[in-house]
């Protein structure tokens, strides 16, 4: 049973340490990184526990022969999941999701010839409803067995890692073929709305980024107000619009710098749309806490 234990200090390391999943992170609070991922695999199940002490904006593809349900340890805000919950993520080709600072998430994934009940409404994101004494002691068991990972650094004997499949394999039991169990859906028509407007303002800024659009732009291209544009990102970003949009152009502007170190600082800012050197250089350091020359400095001595 093959077991990972990752702790990572830059967040586009972090997004390449789950095998299968094709996701893109970017860091938009300001400060030092910090995340980690135990990752558990055994006969067609996963579970895989991640954390991160900032907020993170991940897109993500993940395995299309899996279902993936997503418990939350700690979510400090009640959106995209909720703290009392199992959500059952959609299928879909792509999903944008935006974690809050502090979080600490747990994902199992089974294959989808299992439970196919879950099919239901399978383009939308779920929610399990279990009862609360079921669904405390499953949260429970998983983060026992995960704590225990993290204490001997992902290391474990081969009767530690039976015990371990079996605890996995009678909680997803329990959850699923449990008679209180049932699956609603937990789109209501606000949330996708605000959904809508953060999803397609983030893929906007990434069709042009060397010419970002404006906050004016994006209101008169979806239609709708600045004040609505605001209330969106606020909900379901935690940041401004303006603040989360350039935090991914510096993203962008990182992963460049690490892709290729000779890259000239100039070019790899100007394409993501930053002209003014200092307001560059002063808006980097903001975010990530090391000027861009740090970073292509870092990636050269790697």
């Amino acid at each position: 049973m093959p077991i990972a234990f990752h702790h990572c200090t830059d967040v586009t390391e972090h997004a390449t340490w789950l095998p299968g999943w094709q996701q893109e992170f970017d860091q938009i609070d300001e400060g030092s990184f910090a995340g980690e991922i135990i990752d558990i695999s055994e006969q067609g199940i996963r579970l895989f526990r991640e954390k991160a002490n900032l907020a993170v904006s991940q897109l993500m593809r993940f395995p299309e022969d899996q279902w993936h349900l997503a418990m939350p340890l700690r979510w400090p805000n009640n959106s995209l999941f909720r703290s009392d919950a199992i959500t059952v993520l959609p299928r879909c080709k792509e999903f944008l999701g935006i974690s809050p600072a502090g979080y600490d998430l747990i994902v199992v994934s089974i294959d989808l010839n299992r439970h196919s009940w879950l099919e239901q409404n399978a383009k939308k994101s779920r929610v399990l409803v279990v009862t609360p004494d079921l669904f405390k002691m499953v949260k429970q068991q998983w983060w026992a067995l995960t704590e225990h990972l993290r204490a001997c650094g992902g290391e474990a004997t081969p009767c530690a890692q039976q015990a371990i499949m079996c605890q996995l394999k009678e909680g997803i039991d329990l959850l699923l073929e449990s008679p209180s169990c049932n699956v609603v859906s937990d789109d209501s028509s606000n949330y996708r709305t605000r959904r809508y407007i953060v999803d397609r303002c983030h893929a906007l800024s990434k069709m042009h980024p060397d010419n970002p659009p404006s906050m004016m732009a994006l209101c008169h291209q979806l239609n709708i107000s600045r004040r609505t544009l605001q209330y969106s990102f606020q909900a379901e970003t935690g940041q401004s619009p303006v603040h989360y949009l350039r935090a991914l152009r510096l993203n962008a502007v990182r992963r460049s710098l690490m892709r290729d170190p000779t890259l000239c600082l100039a070019d790899a800012a100007a394409q993501q749309g930053f002209f003014h050197q200092s307001y560059f250089s002063r808006e980097y350091r903001r975010l990530f806490l090391e000027l861009p020359s740090d970073t292509r400095k870092r990636s050269q001595e790697a």
